[in-house]
């Protein structure tokens, strides 16, 4: 039999249901056959731990498991949703909206304006379609062919991107106006980059020679003149010896000149972490610290008015150690700021602190929409009792925020990584430093996987606490006590703890190593299915970057073949992603291998007619 209509109707079944996707975070299994998976997974984790070896035989390692993941994870692949493919409606709108800002990307950031560190690996990194490129008016006019949208209509999607943004225009006009003033003065002279560092971060006693400065179109980078010390060293963390400069005459300065410059050391190397809530800078900052007339000139010269120049130099501005610099320069100038100046990642990072915060009264964690614990606290016959069904409600909802807020920082980590990733692959003379156990030209996953696994912790630990810390139990009776009675109170709140805590058990189990679950499939937990997801996203990302450095040397410029162009991807996934972040995470593999190629094919062929120049 060769046609369907001769099959019994009953032999027709349903297509699986997907495994990795939003509605099945907190299912309890997954297939036994992603076993091998999770446990390459979990070794590639174990690389960071120095006890499994030294540097080298740990990189070793690294490369082995690499390859036997790259080989196996296929395993992992599912149907796709027929809204992934580019002839679905709301993709159109969004992938022209990932090409506009594509033809941005390359003024996110720039080689140096200033530099006196000397980096390399600023001054030419690779881009698909640089700034001023003959391409990019030939690629929107293909964008308008390819997709048959009218100039209209083209032309009103391009203003909403412009507004998206608007400040990456702003970072422009303050690093060179910046970048005039310093000229005006003769240069960045160690003089002037002490002055500088005074005028943005208030007066500490720097001398010329303390400071450096590295400044490209979006961002500012204070180096400080000070080693950073070895771990379990004097001067390391918790030595209690005080930081200081590696500069000439330093132990001949006043006492109270070294101390002062000492605790703003300390400070900034305290405020040094990945949590920011001015990204896509990061470290300590001190708005009120700026010089007023510093931001006066500044205002004038960019046309705003100088309480958001000092607003957006919050977000540009940051402080390192002179030796660390290349070990952030290609991430944070090529990885992070574009995923504030042309997406939205930033109000994800800001609130990232808060992820520990007890569960709300009266709403959810940022990012979800619905009543807060307190819903589920119900007066009846002059007692309260547990609305286990509003309680189950808040929950998912509370925790899916939480959930997608620590997802969102793994995932731009990942994409940031991608960034030196890059790099290596076209510039390998010149390797970049990392911590990372992998190859450099992969994804950092053993860090990744940590990162998650940490994230884990933190949003368990409110829900962890009204559980097991009768504490926490009685802070939250107290705040419902003037909403209900106080008869069965008490009672509702310790079932509310244990039940939370047993019924959501895969959202708080930070484990990676499959569990036996029986019936053919393994444990799962939200952590596990984050974890894929992500293996998945670096998989797309690294194969891409292998393709596009395929064949050697190009014979025609990179944006001419755009599902060759690796900027040109990243903007698809950040833009697909931010439709619906907590949906779309699951998928942000498959776009690249369905719709994005689709809608790639049909730009190439638009750039390749006759009279295409």
């Amino acid at each position: 039999m060769s046609s369907n209509d001769e099959l019994p109707q009953n032999s027709k079944s349903k297509p699986p249901a997907p495994i990795l996707c939003a509605g099945a975070l907190f299912e309890p299994t997954l297939p036994a056959a992603w076993a091998p998976t999770l446990h390459l997974l979990a070794d590639i984790e174990e690389l960071q731990d120095e006890a499994k070896g030294s540097r080298e035989q740990r990189e070793a390692r690294g490369r082995d498991l690499h390859d036997r993941l790259m080989r196996g994870i296929d395993a992992l692949s599912e149907p796709v949703p027929d809204e992934l493919h580019a002839a679905s409606a709301s993709f159109r709108t969004w992938f022209t909206e990932a090409v506009l800002l594509w033809l941005r990307f390359a003024g996110s950031s720039s080689a140096p304006l200033v530099d006196t560190v000397a980096s390399r690996p600023l001054l030419d990194f690779p881009l698909d379609l640089p700034e001023g490129s003959e391409g990019i008016p030939l690629v929107r006019r293909a964008l308008r062919e390819a997709l048959e949208w009218e100039e209209a209509e083209l032309g009103r999607i391009e203003r909403a991107m412009d507004h998206l943004t608007s400040n990456l225009t702003l970072k422009h006009r303050i690093t060179k106006a910046l970048a005039a003033e310093l000229a005006a003065k003769g240069g960045a002279s160690p003089a002037a980059c002490a002055e500088l560092m005074c005028g943005i971060y208030g007066p500490v006693p720097w001398r010329p020679g303390d400071v450096d400065l590295l400044m490209t179109s979006t961002a500012i980078f204070f180096c400080l003149r000070a080693s950073a010390p070895a771990a379990g060293s004097p001067g390391a963390e918790g030595s209690g010896e005080a930081p200081r400069l590696e500069v000439p005459g330093w132990d001949e300065r006043p006492e109270e000149e070294r101390r002062a410059i000492a605790a703003f050391i300390a400070r900034c190397d305290a405020t040094n972490t990945a949590e920011t809530a001015r990204f896509p800078a990061f470290g300590y900052f001190d708005r009120a610290a700026i010089d007023p007339a510093l931001a006066r000139s500044l205002a004038e010269t960019a046309s705003v008015p100088p309480e958001v120049v000092t607003q957006t130099l919050a977000t540009m501005v940051m402080v390192l150690r002179t030796p660390e610099v290349e070990d952030f320069v290609v991430h944070d100038a090529w990885g992070h700021v574009w995923q504030e100046a042309l997406a939205e990642f930033e109000w994800e990072y800001a609130v990232l602190p808060r992820i520990e915060e007890p569960l709300a009264l009266d709403t959810t964690f940022p990012g979800g929409q619905g009543p807060g614990i307190a819903s589920a606290f119900v007066e009846r016959g002059g007692r309260t009792e547990l609305d286990e069904a509003a309680l189950r409600r808040f929950a998912e909802v509370d925790l899916r925020a939480r959930i997608q807020v620590a997802t969102s920082n793994g995932l731009a980590e990942m994409l940031a990584d991608f960034a030196e990733s890059k790099y290596a692959w076209h510039r390998p003379a010149l390797k970049l430093p990392d911590v990372s156990l992998l190859p450099i030209t992969g994804l950092k996953l053993d860090l990744t996987v940590g990162d998650v696994r940490r994230q884990v912790a933190r949003w368990a630990a409110p829900y962890r606490a009204l559980a097991e810390d009768a504490g926490a139990r009685a802070r939250l009776v107290d705040a419902l006590s003037p909403r209900v009675p106080a008869a069965g109170l008490k009672e509702a709140v310790d079932r509310a703890g244990a039940l939370l805590w047993r019924e959501l058990a895969p959202a708080f189990d930070d484990t990676l190593r499959p569990v036996d679950a029986g019936g053919g499939a393994i444990r799962s937990s939200a952590c596990r299915r984050i974890v894929l997801q992500l293996a998945l996203v670096a998989t797309v990302l690294e194969r891409a970057l292998a393709a596009s450095g395929a064949g050697g040397p190009r014979t025609e410029p990179a944006w001419r073949d755009p599902a060759s162009c690796v900027d040109l991807l990243l903007m698809t996934i950040a833009r697909f992603y931010e439709q619906d972040r907590q949906r779309n995470f699951w998928h942000l593999d498959q776009i690249s291998a369905t719709g994005f190629v689709e809608a790639c094919g049909r730009l190439r062929a638009a750039l390749s007619k006759p009279g295409s120049p």
